[in-house]
């Protein structure tokens, strides 16, 4: 049999499982608006003092542990143990003193760089620390 045709015979095989990969999607991939408005559940926390100096730090948190809905200037954060409190939200009138390439939104006054990818929220921390670490990131995943 002649290479040509056998590049013909086994190419279907060889598309097969590339297929398989890319067919599939899960609701990570799906691109939602990018508001704010909404439910997010925390999937993880970069850095932060947990990780002290420690770059690329993780810790991951399972569905639930803490869900905040975002509306109407409040934050309501929702534990798993049943607590809730509520926070207000605002965005700052002059947002360059942050020095962030993010937009800030001030949660109770603490500043929070924030910036959504895809189905996920992302708040740096900008405020005050007094341990050595890197500021911890959270990040969300959105419900609704």
């Amino acid at each position: 049999m002649s290479s040509i045709k056998k590049l013909f015979l086994y190419l279907p095989l060889l598309l097969l499982p590339m297929l398989a990969c890319i067919g599939c999607s899960s609701d990570d991939d799906e691109v939602y608006d990018d508001n704010l408005t909404g439910k997010w559940d925390l999937v993880e926390i970069k850095d932060g003092p947990e990780g002290r100096c420690e770059e690329g730090y993780v810790q991951r948190y399972s569905s639930g542990t803490v869900i905040i809905e975002i509306k109407d200037g409040q934050i309501v954060f929702n534990y798993q143990d049943g607590r809730k409190e509520t926070k207000p939200y605002s965005f700052p009138k002059n947002p360059e003193i942050y020095s962030s390439s993010f937009p800030v939104m001030l949660i109770d006054e603490v500043p929070f760089g924030y910036i959504i990818e895809k189905n996920r929220l992302y708040l740096h921390y900008y405020g005050i620390y007094t341990t050595d670490h890197i500021p911890a990131t959270f990040v969300f995943k959105r419900i609704k």
